[in-house]
């Protein structure tokens, strides 16, 4: 009873963190518009950050407000990345001319906007909904079930089905599918052989180039750069959400 009143409780605390962190990020993006309304944009930068890198939480309008802030202080990489960003929530051919426009401008690498990038977005779009589909399947079986163990009438059906769409359910609802894709955020970084400083190093990266990472390790990302893979140290790359 004890342990069950204890579990009840780290999830109740586990929600009442989540909620803070939630209304913390949205009071952020006010204070961020309330700024940017009055032209104070370096300020509403600073808030519109720190929502989206310490609380993961931004809106379309935040991300177009921060790539045209970046975009007019010149730091052009910071603003193709929040453009990017932008994409991945709303994409359009519009955007994605731009960023590619952005890209080749500066002589970028990686910012081939495909296939992969809009499935990102699909998913990203209705992934909610396929995990709600397979719980409520799986529900609507297991009471189905239990009615017909109650009446003492053959299942008809092997119950591992319910199982398997409640585990299905379950599975997509805790463990999103990653966006693997990050940006260079600084200059000069060194692509290790390895997941370690005493690795040796394969090439050195300039900053912006856009780069598919396929594992990780400790504080090492593994990436793909010029059809060969290399380390990168997680500090050095921007990830989107």
């Amino acid at each position: 009873m004890k342990a069950n009143l204890f579990f009840i409780f780290l999830k109740g605390l586990l929600v009442l963190s989540l909620s803070i962190a939630k209304v913390q990020g949205q009071n952020l993006i006010s204070k961020g518009d309330s700024l940017f309304a009055a032209q104070r944009f370096s300020e509403s930068k600073l808030y519109y950050e720190k929502a989206y890198f310490s609380q993961k939480k931004t809106t379309a309008a935040a991300l177009l407000k921060l790539s045209f802030i970046e975009g007019s202080m010149d730091n052009y990489v910071m603003s193709i990345f929040y453009l990017h960003q932008y994409y991945l929530f709303n994409p359009s051919r519009k955007v994605k001319a731009k960023i590619e426009e952005m890209a080749n401008q500066k002589k970028l690498n990686g910012y081939s906007i495909d296939e992969a990038d809009y499935a990102f977005f699909l998913y990203r779009a209705y992934s909610s909904y396929v995990e709600g589909g397979f719980l409520l399947i799986g529900f609507l079986l297991f009471l189905f079930l239990l009615n017909r163990k109650r009446k003492n009438i053959s299942l008809g059906y092997t119950p591992i089905f319910t199982l398997i769409f409640l585990l299905v359910g379950a599975y997509f609802y805790n463990f999103r599918v990653p966006y693997k894709r990050a940006i260079l955020a600084k200059d000069k970084v060194f692509l290790m052989s390895g997941p370690s400083a005493g690795s040796s190093v394969l090439d050195v990266l300039a900053q912006g180039h856009r780069l598919e990472w396929t594992g990780e390790s400790d504080i090492w990302f593994e990436v793909k750069w010029n059809e060969k893979k290399g380390w990168i140290k997680k500090t050095e790359l921007l990830f989107f959400l």
